[in-house]
């Protein structure tokens, strides 16, 4: 029918319909790309939960509970629920609205609150955005009754993700305004000898800032290559680290619960792409730190150096430093990406105070 119709009109028409149909797929095209790269660009941004003292006299299971329902809005959000950073907080408030025990045997506590989230800068307090719930939770302990309401908290509620929307626009305007106090308060820390926490801050950064992501990046550079770490003498062969050399499909133990498993190679456009994952057998979130990233190299079919362009742990990217919180029972991908090459040699890299050779790598198209 619509080729039917289309024959039956004027060129002129058809030639309008043409340009219609093509100048609305173009815009789906770029909204779409936006909205993509918008998502890329809020994962950067770190968030961290957080539980003011006043909340102490809840029963640690209870604190827990809250903890978690944030650090899953935020997750759930795009955006990364970093502990200890240093910047942009979210933290609850807890408000009483009833309490009362039921006359039915065994007596019961029925708890009804109301649970406020708050987005904030660490620094001022200034709230950016909040949402507020109320719950309701019936125990035989008043301690449980807490912890019961607390898990009624919808972490998919679209309240939350509005919330987090906002936060996030307020977030960007804030690096676009604030860009010399994020690079005077990293400087600081490196100076106090704190350089993970610099480091972190900066890496916070996002790309959609881009004046500010590039000065970050420049100074998280020159702040890693001043930290204290010592590094194998490629001169002389000497090093104070132990090195391990590891055929390719090995799994390697990183230390402190922590594993490493090379997957494949792979030959992208002009990017040689190699692909691993961290198995991490602890009972617990653990962070793994990976320092002066650029310092991981290959060596090609003819002996050279390549050094590495960017490495990708889960969905935090760097070329300097990468702090990944790895979660028990679920393997996170770590990518290491340098220039084209016909064959890989050798990749070595520095994880936990050792120096890893991975030989035998096959490199597939």
């Amino acid at each position: 029918m619509l080729f039917k119709s289309i024959k039956n009109c004027p060129m002129k028409k058809i030639i309008n319909y043409i340009l219609a149909l093509i100048l609305s797929v173009s815009i789906l095209h770029m909204k779409a790309q936006n909205t993509a790269e918008q998502s890329d660009d809020y994962r950067r941004i770190a968030i961290a939960p957080t539980l003011p003292t006043d909340l102490q006299q809840y029963p640690q299971a209870a604190q827990n509970i809250l903890l978690n329902k944030m650090k899953n809005i935020v997750g759930l959000n795009g955006m990364s629920a970093l502990e200890g950073s240093n910047i942009f907080i979210m933290y609850p408030q807890v408000a009483l609205i009833s309490s009362e025990i039921t006359g039915t045997a065994p007596a019961m506590y029925a708890l009804k609150l109301e649970v406020i989230f708050n987005v904030a800068d660490f620094f001022t307090g200034n709230v950016y955005a909040s949402a507020s719930h109320e719950v309701r939770g019936v125990a035989k302990t008043e301690q449980l009754a807490y912890s019961a309401a607390f898990k009624q908290i919808p972490e998919r509620a679209g309240k939350y993700k509005l919330m987090m929307d906002k936060a996030k626009n307020e977030i960007l305007s804030y690096y676009n305004t604030y860009c010399d106090l994020v690079i005077s308060r990293a400087n600081s820390l490196a100076a106090q000898r704190r350089w993970i926490d610099a480091l972190n801050l900066l890496n916070s950064v996002p790309p959609v800032c881009r004046d500010c992501f590039d000065e970050a990046n420049l100074v998280a550079e020159i702040i890693a290559g001043d930290m204290p770490y010592i590094l194998e003498d490629e001169a002389t062969g000497d090093s104070n680290l132990p090195i391990k050399e590891i055929e390719s499909s090995d799994r390697v133990e990183l230390g402190n619960g922590v594993f490493i498993r090379y997957k494949n190679a792979r030959l992208i456009g002009d990017i040689t792409t190699v692909y691993f994952e961290l198995i991490s057998n602890n009972e617990d979130d653990y962070d793994q730190h990976f320092y002066r990233i650029y310092d991981t190299f290959i060596i090609n079919e003819k002996g050279e150096e390549l050094r590495i362009k960017q490495m990708t742990v889960g969905k935090k990217q760097s070329n300097y430093y990468i702090k990944a919180t790895l979660i028990p029972e679920v393997n996170t991908e770590l990518v290491c990406e340098f220039p084209k090459v016909k064959e890989v040699k050798m990749l070595r890299f520095m994880i936990n105070d050792n120096l890893f050779r991975f030989k035998n790598i096959v490199l597939t198209q």
